[in-house]
């Protein structure tokens, strides 16, 4: 079960949006199914909620700060805008920069897409359960805080979900605790997964996972109209610049071709000491500022210490000095053109040899979504996502090649056969090393490949019906400079 807490000071303004239509029209039925007494005293479980009633029921959540005039804040503190990372004075304390209103305790409750709908009666039970390992609820009443439970249709991602809206003034007029929530919300989580059958997540059993979507992410994406927001957008894109280079200097390269505007990121109170890279799309028509991300932050295999660390560090000073030559503006404008480039060698001899993981297998689908679904992500993006993910949770890239099992070789032609031969040892990396240890994985996988193989199927057809009307001889894969022809190499926006 995976919980995402956030803090504000709006109590009408959230209700008013679970409520409504969502950001993707995805609220539907949209009930009260649990709340503390006063909430369920004037609406019943199962209550279909209008913007009235969720006015209505922000009111009695609200009305003990309203009647003891408690202000409860949250401090904001100084970060780096390259890194995200909290700024510190000389004692090493975070400097605060100011504070803001966050009286109002949200968190949604989400069941993978995979386990099914969970009942508004197993919900009910779930959300009592939550509110009190939280430490929300006081069992004499007066240090108990007011909460409501809403329920609706299944998020975008298709995971069923319930969300918590919790005063942070109690009956009494004193501040609930916050302390570690995030961390707590997790802990109870668990116990919750353990307790009512529920799948654990994954990430926690096997490590750490890829980065979220912010809503403000989300939000920009559809204005600028992109079918991925930024940061996984980035993803598929350095993803399949490491699938056709042959160093990071030439990774670098590529993304750029990509693309991706690449910007050094310096040790403070320095200008040539490198501590990393961060990445940015520029800004489009929609928006007048560019967002930079840290790779690591969007995906922790991709830092600058581990993209040296896969190319050997015998380019390293090469890299580092193109990257540290790369001083641009800090607010770059959208590139209007890409193009793509070939397999890189190393990428073709793990094919082709016994050497392929979970994180070859995630950039080549990474390169394979950009050539035939363009601006449309979709099966082969997933597929990407879901070979980052399975290389997260075994530890980090730099020790991927231990946990490769051995494959067998294959010939083909083109991107076409790149894609069947990464179908076939996918199947064989379930079979072999996935299927017992991580049984949700490797179903949702099985299910992408399927869908990837009528994708090949489909390009292999076009392929074919040029060839015939050409009757140009088709290359293979060795010393062909695969993906080199305009068709084969180039993509678009």
């Amino acid at each position: 079960m995976i919980p995402n807490v956030t803090r504000g000071g709006r109590m009408a303004g959230l209700m008013n949006y679970l409520v409504g239509p969502g950001r993707a029209n995805e609220h539907e039925n949209q009930r009260l199914i649990a709340g503390d007494d006063r909430i369920t005293y004037s609406y019943a479980a199962g209550t279909e909620l209008s913007k009235y009633e969720a006015f209505d029921i922000a009111e009695i959540l609200d009305a003990p700060r309203k009647a003891f005039g408690t202000e409860v804040t949250k401090p904001v503190y100084a970060k780096d805008e390259e890194s995200g990372t909290f700024l510190t004075d000389e004692k090493g304390k975070k400097i605060r920069v100011g504070s803001k209103d966050s009286h109002v305790w949200h968190c949604s409750l989400a069941v993978d897409a995979g386990h099914g709908k969970v009942s508004d009666e197993q919900w009910r039970k779930i959300a009592h359960s939550f509110v009190e390992k939280m430490g929300f609820v006081d069992p004499d009443g007066a240090k108990s805080s007011r909460w409501a439970a809403v329920h609706h249709g299944a998020s975008k991602n298709g995971n069923d979900h319930i969300h918590l809206v919790v005063s942070m003034v109690r009956e009494d007029g004193t501040k609930a605790s916050t302390h570690n929530d995030f961390h707590r919300a997790q802990v109870a989580c668990r116990e919750l997964e353990v307790e009512y059958g529920l799948p654990r997540l994954e990430s926690q059993e096997h490590g750490l996972g890829l980065a979220g979507e912010k809503p403000a992410e989300r939000s920009r994406a559809e204005r600028t109209g992109m079918v991925l927001s930024d940061k996984f957008e980035l993803q598929r894109r350095l993803r399949a610049a490491l699938a056709t280079a042959n160093s990071a200097e030439e990774y670098l390269r590529h993304a750029q071709d990509h693309g991706v505007h690449i910007a050094p990121s310096f040790k403070p109170g320095s200008n040539t000491e490198l501590r990393g890279y961060r990445v940015s799309f520029g800004h489009g028509k929609a928006d007048s500022k560019a967002v930079w991300y840290a790779p690591s932050k969007i995906d922790r295999t991709l830092g600058w210490p581990d993209i040296n660390q896969r190319f050997g560090e015998q380019g390293k000073p090469a890299a580092d000095a193109y990257l540290a030559s790369l001083h641009s503006s800090n607010n770059p404008a959208m590139k209007s053109s890409t193009k793509g480039h070939a397999l890189s060698v190393a990428q073709l001899e793990h094919m082709m040899s016994h050497k392929t993981g979970p994180d070859t297998l995630a950039n080549i689908y990474a390169r394979l979504s950009l050539q035939w679904e363009r601006n449309k992500p979709g099966t082969l993006q997933q597929l990407s996502v879901s070979y980052a993910r399975a290389t997260q949770g075994m530890g980090n890239a730099r020790y991927a090649a231990r946990l490769n099992q051995r494959f067998a070789a294959g010939n083909g032609r083109g991107w076409a056969a790149v894609a069947k031969q990464a179908g076939r040892l996918g199947r064989l990396m379930l079979e072999n090393n996935m299927r017992k240890d991580r049984p949700r994985f490797t179903a949702g996988v099985d299910r992408l490949i399927n869908d990837a193989e009528n994708i090949v199927r489909t390009e292999m057809r076009k392929i074919e019906q040029e060839q015939s009307r050409t009757a140009a001889p088709v290359r293979g894969l060795a010393g062909t400079g695969l993906g080199t022809t305009p068709r084969e190499a180039g993509y678009e926006r």
